[in-house]
């Protein structure tokens, strides 16, 4: 009996929070939608106009968290199947791209306590992951070095060492050639001190995370998986 009347006084509680969860991802998941339809009409100057107020509104880190990057997957699943073209889906990319790219750049700190670098291996040329995460870096307070996509490893690990980077962030949107993109990571994990964390993340880093992370490399499919593992690397101050 006291069993049952404590969960009855916790059940107001929880659908509280669920209720408090659900009204503030409801505005954003507006914007989603709007996003999605604008996209599909081709209407850019609406599209961008609607992606840039919602980054006022709601903050940097919950625009990529709950906007960007679910926009992007609702693109990406739509195009696969064919509900829509790939000019619709370049259109969507594309802006949520420089947005997000701007955002990074506003962001950037050269004093901040320590650095984060952005790439993709050599072979991947799709450059809105890295660049959700050099964005998603810069708002937690990170100094961030982005390279862009398609760098070779060798290139990657001197710009680490000459940067003194202490995070080293791989994205992996499509793995096309499996051997390459592994002997990418791992010779750049070979190449990088043993005192700087590389971390890969995106859609197609779940396909090779048991390969990884068995030479030494964090796994982070997921932004937040990416801020767990900068946490763990130092804690910056963040603006």
């Amino acid at each position: 009996m006291v069993q049952e009347d404590a969960t009855a006084r916790l059940d107001p509680v929880r659908s509280a929070v669920r209720h408090r969860d659900i009204s503030r991802r409801a505005p954003t998941l507006d914007v989603v939608d709007q996003a999605h339809e604008l996209s599909a009409k081709l209407d850019a100057v609406e599209l961008e106009h609607v992606l840039r107020r919602a980054v006022a509104q709601f903050g940097v880190t919950a625009f990529i968290e709950d906007v960007a990057s679910p926009l992007l997957r609702r693109i990406g699943e739509d195009w696969h199947a064919g509900r829509l073209s790939i000019a619709q889906e370049h259109l969507a990319s594309s802006t949520v791209h420089d947005i997000i790219m701007e955002a990074m750049r506003s962001m950037a700190r050269r004093s901040a306590s320590a650095t984060v670098l952005v790439a993709t291996p050599a072979g991947e040329r799709h450059a809105i992951g890295a660049a959700l995460v050099g964005a998603a870096a810069a708002a937690d307070g990170w100094g961030v070095l982005y390279l862009g996509t398609d760098v070779p490893a060798t290139d990657i690990a001197a710009a680490a060492k000459a940067t003194k980077a202490a995070v080293v962030a791989m994205s992996v949107t499509y793995v096309h050639d499996r051997g390459r993109t592994l002997e990418e990571i791992r010779s750049l994990r070979d190449l990088l001190p043993p005192t700087v964390t590389l971390v890969v993340g995106g859609a197609g880093a779940t396909g090779i995370a048991l390969d990884v992370a068995a030479a030494g490399v964090r796994v982070g499919v997921t932004l937040a998986d990416l801020r767990d593992t900068l946490r763990d690397a130092t804690e910056p101050h963040a603006a």
